[in-house]
């Protein structure tokens, strides 16, 4: 076994040191005193440290136990809210969206949309680019933007070959203006 502090020896450590008693923190965790006694003993091994002390009347905390008390709650709360972050990001609530368009979209609903995805999504930093209608699809290939809108993209067969062709995928309505944005990432979502 390696002497690897994992998350678990927190949960554990952490359930002890706000109850102060083995048994209460084992009923909290849902597991049995002995291993929970144990894996805080393989704990204390591995810091080299008496993280509590252990008596006839109860459990207390060491010093080096209250300071690990502090820094525990500190990681664990820092884990959950690095957690919920990439849950944010994967849901695209969080991160950043870059927006090529063609100047005449900015005639369109675009800009009223803008503001309403922003107020939708606040932490996303929605990046607007405006690029050559021809240049959409290369930015879109390589990377550096996440949507293109043009109004000279129009929903028709030969527009959705082009755009396959660079490796994008376009939505909209038929004849109607379209939204592209790189093949492996789906439809648009503006």
């Amino acid at each position: 076994m390696k002497d690897e502090i994992e998350l678990r020896h927190l949960r554990y450590f952490l359930a002890v040191a706000e109850t102060l008693h083995f048994g209460r923190a084992a009923t909290k965790l849902g597991i049995a005193q002995p291993p929970l006694s144990q894996q805080i003993r393989r704990l204390e091994e591995m810091l080299g440290a008496q993280l509590f002390e252990r008596t006839t009347r109860g459990v207390k905390l060491t010093p080096a136990g209250s300071t690990l008390r502090e820094r525990a709650r500190s990681t664990m709360a820092r884990l959950a809210d690095d957690l919920e972050q990439s849950r944010r990001v994967a849901r695209g609530e969080e991160g950043r969206l870059t927006v090529g368009f063609s100047g005449s979209v900015m005639f369109t609903e675009l800009p009223m949309a803008i503001q309403a995805y922003r107020r939708a999504y606040p932490r996303v930093d929605v990046q607007l680019r405006e690029m050559w209608t021809s240049d959409q699809l290369a930015a879109l290939a390589d990377g550096s933007i996440d949507v293109g809108l043009s109004e000279r993209w129009r929903a028709t067969a030969r527009t959705y070959d082009y755009a396959a062709a660079a490796g994008a995928v376009l939505c909209g309505a038929a004849g109607r203006p379209c939204a592209a944005t790189p093949a492996h990432r789906g439809p648009g979502i503006l």
